[in-house]
């Protein structure tokens, strides 16, 4: 009983230090396409609001845009983020957006369309909502407060998006698999890549509930907590991964 107990654990460590990983090193390139989605999408959503004054409301609605306004008017344009029960809020975001990983992921079946649509719109939501904050002057004041939790945020869903990308292109463009086989490794690795996401909606659900609501905090608190959060992004999805396999071809070498 005891040793399985410990291969459990052993098997779960394994699986956040080098199964996960190297699933990242594998399909980085459609964490790229995935990326370049939503960096485009967002470039869009930045000059469509530049260029045409009613394409905010129309993307984030009018009653959100007046109660933004009137946040404005009264000197705290990020109340938004006060008017909810911490806990509740921790709730309902956190399980909110690991339901729109999953379904951008699921969304893949639709030959890629349906995530790709999905990243798009995400992707122009905050390029209008950022230029909105920009029109008004507080654009540094929005990104130093959307960003302390947006960046583990946005990025968990770009990841959840090469998954379903790479749902897509498992059975448009199999390989030398055949259409099932190629099918069932993509959703496999795209199921271990989602599920691997979870703690990171987690701490970006804890801190847009518990922290980003504090806009009274010294800048240097945000700048602090955001670059952080960039530098184990890359770090996690990308330099980590590429010394896990270099470790692994090495083991493979000696055997």
């Amino acid at each position: 009983i005891y040793r399985n107990k410990k291969e459990d654990k052993s098997r779960i460590i394994k699986f956040w230090t080098t199964e996960l990983p190297l699933l990242f090193f594998k399909h980085r390139f459609m964490i790229f396409i995935s990326s370049l989605i939503f960096i485009v999408s967002l470039l869009i959503g930045i000059i469509s609001a530049a260029n045409d004054s009613g394409f905010t409301r129309a993307i984030m609605g009018d009653s959100y845009v007046n109660m933004t306004e009137e946040n404005i008017e009264h000197g705290d344009p990020m109340s938004v983020y006060k008017k909810m029960n911490e806990t509740d809020m921790f709730l309902g975001i956190t399980l909110n957006n690991i339901k729109v990983s999953f379904f951008a992921f699921a969304a893949g079946m639709l030959f890629s369309f349906g995530t790709g649509y999905m990243l798009f719109t995400n992707g122009v939501m905050l390029g209008a909502f950022e230029y909105f904050f920009y029109e008004h002057g507080y654009l540094f004041t929005s990104a130093a407060t959307v960003f302390i939790h947006g960046v583990l945020e946005i990025s968990s869903i770009i990841i959840a998006g090469a998954a379903g990308l790479l749902l897509g292109k498992s059975f448009m463009i199999p390989g030398t698999y055949s259409r099932r086989e190629s099918f069932m490794n993509a959703a496999r690795d795209g199921v271990k890549i989602v599920i691997g996401l979870i703690p990171l909606f987690i701490t970006a659900g804890f801190f847009e509930s518990f922290v980003t609501r504090h806009t009274e905090m010294p800048p240097a608190v945000n700048l602090t907590i955001i670059f952080s959060s960039i530098f184990f992004i890359v770090w996690y999805t990308s330099l980590y991964p590429k010394k896990v396999k270099e470790r692994m071809e090495k083991t493979a070498e000696v055997i």
